[in-house]
């Protein structure tokens, strides 16, 4: 800053003698009256160039003033300011890995032989002893049964799709069909392991009251039931039958057993050529609900990144698998990521698939497939992923004749891990639970932070108030604020709780503290951890808290957070001038821990402006101090000769536009900037009133007067000792009251001083 200080020129004397007679005597004395200009008819603008009182074109104060279109001033100024790092609020979700073991479970036989003939005949003669080569046709036989010697079929060669089952449970529908030629009165059939002849299961009987009598020529079906652990192996079947008198048939068929099917039928273990075979699981992974809640099935991540790693999948089974692994829980992801990977069958929802080329093939393991979730959406409600995998194994049926028969056990599995890991939010909405995040480098990575500590505190310098600060003092701007203009997508609730500290050019703090409504900070509100140095907390009264515009979409808005005298001590804060501002807060993310949508990244981009309307009152006189050079070293002096100055007088004449008034005080230093000794020289309390004003604190007309200042013979006689004045100017609005500047006010001043010198001549 350059201020003009017309009164404070050299006074440049120009020694003006004026011819006269010269005496005949050798002493006398003479005297000169001499008037030499200190400013002369000059006019100050306020601001301006740099023949303004303030020279706004100066390095400092290029930036700082803002001029309206009414030539009012505004002291503006616009910081970057750094609140530090809101990310470290985004949620962190976490999901623990599950391990999961399809197995195949019960064991569902049907078919038992690959071809549609018979299975097991008897004939006439293993049914009751009568050899038709010796028996003639029409000979009467009578009633009877071969309880004696009953009827064994075995049927397991014919069987070729089974060797062995261990049933638990089901039903074994044997087809009969009588071609004797004569009635059935009964028939019990039995399964039987023709090795041993042991009976397995329970019996069946054929008979006119259960309906199913095997009269001649018909064909009818028993069920055989079994119970857990029966071993069906070498498969036979016993008949017990019992006939009334007939007539012996002329042309006997035979007791045929066609076919032999489970209904119902399950095992446990079996060696058998198998249809396809479906067995399938559920399995469940949990999100941590440390910091995000979903408890609604609208609720979702979608994920910048993150994977499923499915560890290599362990195939016991001597069955080649297909597997489906369907995550109904993951949702909405791009089409690249099925183009992309030959395991992913569907992306909307994530469906991964060992098929075709893929399957799993009997007694192997796979490798580990990791599948990219970029761009997928987890809506996982009540913070659990669900997943099933659907398996089913190879008909081996269809198999080559000798690779049909396989051994199959319920407990044999199919095993893996499904970890879903490495995720990272790009959108989120749900339960985000309370954050804390500091706003300043926390040296210590102790969770505390100290405004005077230089590598934690965000320091902003308002560069132009610092020299501003330095000479002005006790004036009051009526109307500061200071905002924080800021943009941001940040969507969640967020309050921040901080403590801003003003120092001016003197080394003077002030606190910006909230004084009313939601700036204010209470003892029960989160501030711990927030010191003026180590060991010395934060009093809710040395601070701020305010809270981010509402911005539930998440949108990039640009918003203000206005600081003025109706909620905080802001007039108290700015009138300090500071030169730099120290900050640290903490930001508290969902509070209330509401319903909300979060966005990665967490944009905030703030800045600090000050702005100081130059409309401001004087309850005491604001003063301004500035030393200058001024050498009157070619004063005369009666100490220094015989010249001196017997007279000296200033005279100030204004016409001032301002709405201050001056009053002025000069004190002349000498070269070790000490008051001039042994006495003293200085001008004391000279008054220029101040222009009038009208209703908006602008001045409306000018006033103008003159001052004359008298030196005494001691002061005069000390003046050539000057180098230096130091002048105080003390500013002052009428009674206090609040005024305006504009850049077009002005001063004229007119300084002339009058002095009579002494010469003495011998």
């Amino acid at each position: 800053m350059q201020i003009q200080k017309p009164f404070l020129y050299l006074i440049v004397l120009t020694m003006v003698f004026v011819g006269c007679e010269i005496p005949k005597q050798p002493d006398f004395k003479t005297s000169h009256k001499v008037e030499a200009p200190l400013m002369y008819n000059k006019s100050f603008q306020f601001m301006g160039d740099s023949t303004a009182l303030i020279d706004t074109t100066s390095s400092d104060l290029d930036s700082l003033f803002t001029i309206e279109s009414d030539n009012s001033i505004i002291i503006s100024k616009e910081e970057d300011f750094d609140f530090g790092d809101l990310n470290d609020a985004i949620p962190t979700i976490n999901v623990d890995p599950t391990s999961f073991e399809s197995q195949v479970g019960e064991i569902e036989i049907t078919d038992f032989s690959s071809s549609d003939g018979a299975l097991g005949e008897a004939n006439i003669q293993e049914v009751t002893g009568q050899d038709p080569n010796l028996v003639p046709a029409g000979t009467p036989i009578p009633a009877g049964n071969n309880n004696a010697n009953p009827v064994r079929l075995s049927i397991g060669a014919n069987t070729d799709f089974f060797r062995s089952a261990t049933i638990k449970d089901g039903v074994l529908e044997i087809e009969v069909q009588n071609s004797l030629g004569f009635d059935f009165q009964t028939a019990e059939i039995q399964v039987i392991d023709t090795v041993t002849n042991s009976a397995i299961g329970a019996s069946a009987t054929f008979s006119a009251a259960n309906g199913n009598q095997l009269v001649d020529g018909a064909t009818q079906t028993a069920s055989i039931a079994f119970t857990e652990g029966d071993r069906l192996v070498n498969l036979g079947v016993e008949i017990v039958i019992s006939w009334d008198a007939f007539n012996f048939p002329s042309n006997p068929g035979a007791l045929t057993v066609n076919s032999v099917v489970g209904n119902g039928l399950v095992a446990s273990q079996v060696q058998a050529a198998l249809d396809e075979q479906d067995f399938s699981t559920t399995s469940t992974a949990t999100f941590s609900d440390e910091e995000f809640v979903f408890n609604d099935p609208n609720h979702f991540v979608r994920l910048k990144s993150g994977e499923v790693i499915i560890a290599p999948i362990e195939n016991q089974l001597e069955f080649d698998i297909d597997l489906v692994i369907t995550f109904t829980d993951i949702q909405s992801c791009p089409a690249s990521a099925a183009s992309s990977n030959p395991f992913v069958s569907s992306a909307d929802p994530l469906v991964i698939s060992y098929t075709g080329n893929n399957r799993i093939e009997r007694a192997s393991s796979t490798d580990e497939a990791i599948i990219d979730l970029s761009g997928c959406e987890i809506r996982a409600n009540g913070n659990e992923v669900s997943y099933e995998i659907n398996s089913s194994t190879e008909n081996t049926k269809n198999a080559p004749a000798g690779e049909r028969i396989r051994v199959i056990n319920e407990n044999q599995s199919i095993t893996s891990s499904v970890e879903i890991s490495n995720l990272t939010i790009d959108r989120a909405t749900g339960i985000v639970k309370q954050q804390v995040v500091l706003l300043n480098d926390d040296e210590g990575s102790d969770e505390v932070l100290s405004l005077f500590n230089d590598n934690e505190a965000e320091i902003t310098e308002i560069d132009g108030l610092d020299e501003l600060s330095r000479q002005l003092e006790n004036l009051n701007f009526t109307n500061p604020t200071l905002s924080i203009n800021y943009t941001t997508n940040v969507s969640v609730p967020t309050t921040i709780y901080g403590a801003f500290v003003g120092t001016n050019g003197n080394g003077e703090q002030v606190f910006l503290r909230g004084t009313a409504g939601d700036f204010t900070v209470s003892s029960t509100d989160p501030i711990n951890g927030l010191n003026i140095r180590p060991g010395e907390p934060l009093n809710p009264e040395q601070m701020i808290k305010f809270s981010l515009a509402e911005n539930p979409n998440g949108d990039n808005i640009t918003s203000s957070i206005l600081f003025d005298k109706d909620g905080t001590n802001i007039d108290d804060f700015l009138n300090n001038l500071p030169s730099d501002i120290r900050f640290i807060g903490k930001a508290v993310i969902n509070e209330d821990e509401q319903e909300a949508t979060i966005i990665d990244p967490l944009n905030f981009d703030p800045k600090i402006s000050i702005d100081i309307p130059l409309a401001f009152s004087t309850p005491e006189a604001a003063t301004y101090t500035d030393t200058v050079a001024q050498d009157l070293a070619d004063l005369p002096s009666t100490q220094e000769g015989t010249s001196g100055i017997s007279e000296g007088r200033i005279v100030i004449e204004y016409e001032n536009g301002l709405p201050l008034g001056f009053n002025l005080d000069i004190m002349f230093l000498d070269e070790n900037y000490n008051p001039l000794s042994p006495t003293p020289v200085s001008i004391e309390d000279v008054g220029l009133m101040a222009a009038e004003v009208d209703g908006s604190g602008f001045s409306s007309a000018a006033t103008s007067g003159s001052t004359v200042i008298a030196l005494e013979a001691s002061q005069l006689d000390q003046l050539y000792k000057t180098r230096y004045m130091k002048i105080s100017a003390a500013l002052n609005t009428k009674d206090g009251e609040e005024v305006r500047l504009r850049t077009t006010d002005s001063i004229q001043l007119s300084v002339r001083a009058e002095l009579t010198i002494e010469s003495e001549v011998n």
